[in-house]
Order: structure tokens, then C-alpha cells, then sequence
């Protein structure tokens, strides 16, 4: 599996973007209502040969911002035509560590988890679309955004840390904004170059992407 040496991505997020100018990196603002509750920060860097070999997104959240009591870092590589190809999430909290990876192999993906008591694995055939996303990383919405079209895009999502499957539909109702229902309800809002700029979902969490 790749994910050991991809997870490193993760780990580059305060150096600058100097050799990813086709790339994208940005830090959100999670809270709930007024309320603030995290702090995300993310990378999405480009193949070797540019986009079309394809992305790897790295992403660090942290809850609360300050001393922070849950950290989740994520990493998920994607190929030229957007497909998941790995995966891996690590979730440090009250000093243990819970470790998700993922691998596809031609249609399959699969999942298998780690916490310091029990391991699993899980397979979900017909994968090659699947859009993976969490209730904690917001940098995994910028592939809803991307897939998003005026009539509305379905597809299929998955929660690889809860197993949670459904079906979502993302709509372009605005050059800007890409409305969500099915498996998660909300509105994403992006810039005039695709870049994911907000998520807000209906349970009150928002993502707001801040200026550096």
C-alpha cells in the first residue's frame, strides 16, 4: 500500500506552495453557529506532470484550535479521471490513535481500520466513483464541488472512519454555489477558479475558508 510515504503530505502544510503553483492550500474556519469549534488546515498539490496524473489532497484539523483535544490527519490520493486510489486518516484523541487506510483495487476499495483495541476491514465493490467525506475534514468537499453540475450531480459517498454510505447531489445553482441534499444537506460556495471557499450544512457546522 502507498499510504505510509502519502501521509507525509500531510506534514508539508506549513511549508509554502512555491512548487505547487498549480495547486491549492488554505486553512478553514470550523464552527458551529458563533461558536468556534476548529481549525483545518489543507493542501491539494498536483501530479508530477500536472494535473492530469491526478491530486493529492493532506489536510490537519484540529478541535479545539488551541490545545487541541481530537487532531485528524487526512490524506487522500485521487487519478486523472478523479477515482479514489488511497487513503488514510489518522485520529489522535486522549492520547490513543485510531488509523483508517484505504486502497482501491481495480473496482473495490478497501478499508480497513485500527483503534487500540480491535481492527477491521471492510470491502465496498463498484468504488470507482465514490466520493469520500467526513463529518470533521471539510477540505474532502472540494471533490463534491468539482463533480457539481447545473442538472445536479449524484454520487455516492462514504464516512470511512463511521462506515456511513448514502447518496448526495450536488447542484450548481450559481457560477459560485453548489447546493447539497441527499446523505448531507448544505451549500458550498467556491471562487471563480473552483477553489472551495465555505461549507455550510444544515446542522449548523460551516467551514470558512480565511484570508491569509
Amino acid at each position: 500500500m502507498r499510504t505510509s510515504h502519502l501521509l507525509l503530505s500531510c506534514f508539508l502544510l506549513s511549508t509554502p506552495l512555491a512548487a505547487q503553483s498549480a495547486g491549492d492550500r488554505g486553512v478553514f474556519s470550523i464552527q458551529r453557529g458563533e461558536s468556534p469549534l476548529g481549525r483545518e488546515e489543507f493542501s491539494i498539490q498536483p501530479g508530477a506532470d500536472g494535473s492530469a496524473s491526478g491530486s493529492t489532497l493532506a489536510s490537519l484539523a484540529r478541535y479545539p484550535a488551541a490545545g487541541p483535544a481530537v487532531q485528524i490527519q487526512a490524506m487522500l490520493e485521487r487519478n486523472a479521471s478523479g477515482a479514489v486510489v488511497a487513503l488514510q486518516m489518522d485520529t489522535r484523541q486522549a492520547g490513543a490513535l485510531s488509523r483508517v487506510y484505504g486502497a482501491a483495487l481495480k473496482d473495490n476499495l478497501t478499508i480497513r481500520q485500527t483503534t487500540p483495541t480491535a481492527e477491521s476491514v471492510r470491502e465496498f465493490p463498484r468504488a470507482t466513483g465514490i466520493v469520500v467525506l467526513d463529518d470533521s475534514v471539510f477540505a474532502f468537499y472540494q471533490v463534491v464541488a468539482e463533480r457539481a453540475t447545473p442538472a445536479g450531480a449524484r454520487m455516492q459517498v462514504l464516512f470511512p472512519r463511521t462506515g456511513r454510505r448514502g447518496q448526495l447531489t450536488a447542484t450548481r445553482s450559481a457560477p459560485t454555489i453548489v447546493d447539497l441534499s441527499g446523505a448531507v444537506t448544505g451549500t458550498l460556495t467556491v471562487d471563480g477558479a473552483g477553489r472551495l471557499m465555505s461549507v455550510v450544512l444544515s446542522d449548523g457546522v460551516s467551514a470558512i475558508r480565511q484570508s491569509r
